[in-house]
């Protein structure tokens, strides 16, 4: 049995490689197991000789999703059958065992390995630094258990160094709050922020002027970890309508109606950067609406992004900007937000971080 080609290592999920194998036996048992669980096992039989077993990457999906990240051992038997009296008769030629450990990732990454990006990068699709305000909340997430320091800079030239505190993750992967207010100094501005966790950075550049922001919105990044993004634009709701009606016992009546409420919402200014990480909530299928009760924050009704426009061009007086539309995702639309009295919106219009 000759493996022409296998997966091995750690890959991202769309980047698993066929198994490529060629043998002059009957067939050949494949078995996958991820963790204790066998998710895979099948006898595969050669057509002239080759077996190619492709699209790995659906065997691998609904796990890699729950778990960010797996570890799978696959095992490729050899087997002649022979015909016997009775029963057929089964010898084992060869057996060859595959160790493979898969991250769950909907993009495509051609310049560098899998290995090298998790031990370079945090897990999200901004690839400079991030604006942010005091009273946000931020979180980072990455592969393994690094210990991560901050180093904050004020605006009267000194800098301070905090260690980042680990609020989620496991022996595989970590999760730290990096909110800005934790590195915020009695008497003194806070200008921005680095966070380091091996040879991971991430920068973060403080808005002064605090802008409100509506919606704030919770979404399943391209590695399946979640990410907050504050829109700071128009935000207005634009309920819609649809009314059945008959003449019942002589009169005219709507014997339905079926309100959709739909939120548009603007993301306002970003740089080019930041636009290329917002294009990830358009992809997102998981995406919630965040709402801030009394400083604290709560995660709301899940939502339906139906339309959006991140639309950008490379001229220079363009400052990207992206708009977009969404509705509550279950059937009932007529919510009622008990903590916001009088209000027509889920997410306020006041200065909900001062």
């Amino acid at each position: 049995m000759t493996i022409k080609s296998a997966p091995s290592g750690t890959c991202f999920l769309e980047n698993i490689r066929d198994l490529d194998i060629l043998t002059s036996m009957s067939r050949v048992l494949v078995t996958i197991k991820i963790g204790d669980s066998t998710v895979y096992d099948e006898f595969l039989y050669p057509a002239d000789g080759e077996i190619l077993l492709s699209d790995l990457a659906d065997i691998y999906r609904p796990y890699a999703r729950q778990q960010l990240i797996v570890d799978s051992v696959i095992t490729i038997t050899e087997q002649k059958v022979s015909a016997g009296v009775e029963t057929d008769e089964v010898t084992q030629s060869d057996k060859k065992t595959v160790n493979l450990r898969v991250l769950y990732a909907t993009v495509d990454i051609p310049d560098i390995d899998c290995q090298e990006f998790t031990d370079t990068h945090f897990l999200t699709l901004l690839q400079d630094a991030k604006t942010t305000s005091l009273g946000r909340l931020e979180y980072l997430h990455y592969l393994g258990t690094d210990t991560a320091s901050v180093t904050a800079y004020f605006t009267d030239g000194t800098k301070q160094l905090f260690t980042a505190e680990v609020v989620g993750g496991n022996a595989k992967y970590t999760t730290i709050d990096v909110s800005p207010s934790k590195f915020s100094v009695r008497d003194k501005v806070l200008s921005y922020f680095d966070v380091k966790a091996g040879e991971r950075l991430q920068t973060f550049i403080i808005d002064q002027e605090q802008p409100d922001c509506a919606p704030i919105l919770l979404f399943s990044n391209s590695f399946g970890c979640q990410e907050l993004i504050y829109c700071t634009g128009k935000h207005e709701v634009a309920p819609e309508y649809t009314r059945d009606s008959a003449v019942i016992s002589g009169k005219n009546i709507n014997y339905r109606i079926t309100e959709k409420r739909i939120f548009k919402a603007d993301t306002g200014p970003l740089t080019t950067a930041m636009a290329n990480w917002a294009d990830d909530l358009f992809r997102s299928d998981e995406v919630y609406i965040v709402n801030i009760y009394g400083g604290e924050a709560a995660v709301g009704k899940q939502v339906t992004i139906s339309d959006s426009k991140s639309d950008n061009d490379n001229l220079l007086e363009t400052i990207p900007r992206f708009t977009f539309s969404y509705a509550y995702s279950q059937r009932q639309h007529n919510v009622l937000d008990m903590h916001r009295a009088g209000r027509i919106f889920d997410n306020t219009f006041d200065n909900t971080f001062n």
